[in-house]
Formats: structure tokens, sequence, C-alpha cells
């Protein structure tokens, strides 16, 4: 990174090599004993610092506020003689950003060029976060985060899914078939996500992950979507009760820990229709759903973290037939 560059603008010669001398190998200075010969070096190529005298043959403040109105971020130092007691009112009001009262020490000298080299360095830093407001303000609202899909939903269109399991449902009935419903929430999700400073986001990162979490133990034939109030559907066609819930416990396992909800656990409530188990056992969508949010609801109200759901049917007792 290249030297500072320094404009000194003081009438002494004897002072200006003193700042020479101060400033070696820290900067390249370049001396003037005019103020018109200062607006021109500035407005040709503007230095970094500008070290002026104020004195009875000398008007800095004059010089400051007109470099002020060429160069904004131009760094601006003004002497005073040692018996001058309103220093620094006077440099405030001419927008200067330091000001030194002779005699001249290098120490002080050093460590003025340093602060307010830093200084333009943070004006520097406003200025570019103020454009890039402005270019965030110009720019048309973002869309709403849209529904994260996991690889588990293979179509966006959900209203088809709801058909497709209605359908299922009938077939299952009609074919003797059995089917299961698992319903699946996360505990205390909305707990976490009132901490969160992000939480509409924080969600949709939640649901991607809780959909490909579930996409990866359920089979081709199964269907998994998100449903209403951050639940989720797993539809299991040709699966009885004893295989919907492996799944359903090994669900909750993988649901454990989410790199996003790195605490937190899910519940799960499970129905099903088996009629082989009970052929007179009628069956209808809707009424899975129930089913199982009943079943959700009985285990997160017991803590949560665990699977539920409605007592098994009986088995049909067969009538029995006595020879002899």
């Amino acid at each position: 990174m290249p030297p500072p560059r320094v404009l000194v603008a003081e009438p002494s010669a004897p002072i200006c090599n003193a700042l020479r001398k101060f400033l070696d190998g820290r900067a390249e200075v370049q001396a003037v004993h005019y103020l018109d010969e200062a607006v021109q070096i500035v407005r040709a190529k503007a230095p970094d610092v500008v070290i002026a005298s104020v004195s009875g043959s000398f008007d800095g403040e004059v010089l400051a506020v007109q470099l002020r109105k060429l160069v904004p971020e131009l760094c601006i130092i003004l002497v005073y003689p040692p018996e001058e007691d309103k220093a620094f009112d006077r440099a405030t009001a001419v927008n200067a950003d330091c000001f030194l009262n002779g005699p001249l020490k290098k120490p002080a000298v050093l460590n003025s060029v340093r602060a307010v080299l830093k200084l333009r360095e943070l004006r520097l830093r406003i200025l570019e976060l103020a454009g890039q407001v402005e270019k965030l303000k110009a720019q048309p609202p973002p869309s709403p985060v849209p529904k994260p899909r996991g690889p588990g939903v293979n179509t966006a269109d959900e209203t088809f899914f709801k058909k497709y399991m209605l359908l299922e449902v009938k077939r299952s009935k009609r074919y003797a078939y059995p089917v299961a419903l698992l319903l699946v929430s996360l505990d205390k999700l909305d707990e976490y996500l009132a901490k969160e400073s992000s939480p509409e986001f924080q969600r949709a990162t939640i649901r991607s992950e809780v959909m490909t979490a579930i996409s990866e133990l359920i089979r081709d034939i199964d269907v998994a979507m998100p449903f209403a109030e951050d639940k989720y559907l797993v539809f299991l066609p040709h699966t009885p009760r004893e295989g919907a819930g492996i799944v359903a416990d090994r669900i909750v396992k993988k649901l454990a820990g989410l790199p996003s909800f790195e605490k937190g656990t899910a519940s799960l409530g499970l129905a099903s229709f088996d009629p082989g188990l009970d052929p007179t056992q009628g069956v209808s969508f809707g009424a899975l759903v129930r089913e199982a949010s009943q079943a959700l609801k009985r285990a997160q109200d017991a803590g949560g973290n665990k699977v539920d759901a409605p007592a098994m049917p009986a088995k049909p007792k067969k009538n029995r037939i006595s020879m002899g």
C-alpha cells in the first residue's frame, strides 16, 4: 500500500522542513507557501491530508472551506498559534477534521495524521454503504419465500396428491389392502422461531430439511408433502400397521436434531386401515387425517419426541364348527 500523500500549506519554510522530517518515511510530503497554490494542487490531484497553518499572514480556515467544497472526503488538519485558546471551536466551524497548537511536536503530528486517515477510511466506507443501501431501495421487493419441496414430493401440485390419496384410500377399501397415514410435526417449533432474527427464512430452511429427511426413509410409491401449520403428511399405500409403525419410529429419530433445528424433536400421529384385521371397518381419507391429528396431539401432550396411534382393532374371532 503506497504511503499517504500530505500537502503542507505553510508560509514558513522552517516549519515546512520540520513537518517533512516528522513525516519522513511515513508519508509523501509536498509543501506550498501560498493559498492559491494549495487550491491548484488539490484541484489537479487531491492529496490524502492537508496540514494548513492559521496565522495573521496565512488564513488556513478560508483554505479549509475552499478545499472541503472541492474534495468533501479530504482530510484537513489546521495548525493554530500556541496562544489560540479557541482552536477547537474555530476548527469545528470550518469543518476541519483535526487541529494542532504550536509549537509542533512529532508525536502529536503523527497521531493527528493517523487519526484523520482513519477517519477518512471510515467516511469512505460510510459512503460506500450508503450507495449500496440506495441500490437496494431501488430494487423491487423480494418475492415471498416459496414453499420448499423436498425430494419426497414429485410435483408442485398438492391438489393432485390429495386427490391421489383420496382415490388410494377408496381402492384400499375396495381391493382389501392396508394403508397408513402419518402426520408429523416438530415439537415447540413456534417457540424456537420466535427467538430467531429471520423466522420465515429459518422456517423455510427447516421445512426443506424435514422433507429431505422424510424422503430418504420412504419408498417410491409413498407420498410425502407439507401440510397445514408446519405439519407433514406421509401416505403409505399397501402398508400394514406394523410396517407403518417402523417407518414412523425411523422418521421421529431422523428428525431429532436437524442441522437447522439442532435441539428440536418431532412427534408423529399414525392412523391406518387394514381390512384384513376388520373387514367391517369403515375408512375415508378425512377419517384417517382426524385419527392421525388426534394421535399427534396425544404424542405432543405427553412431552413429544414419540409416536402415537389409535388402539389396534381386535382381530375378529373365527367361527368354530364341532365335528362328530
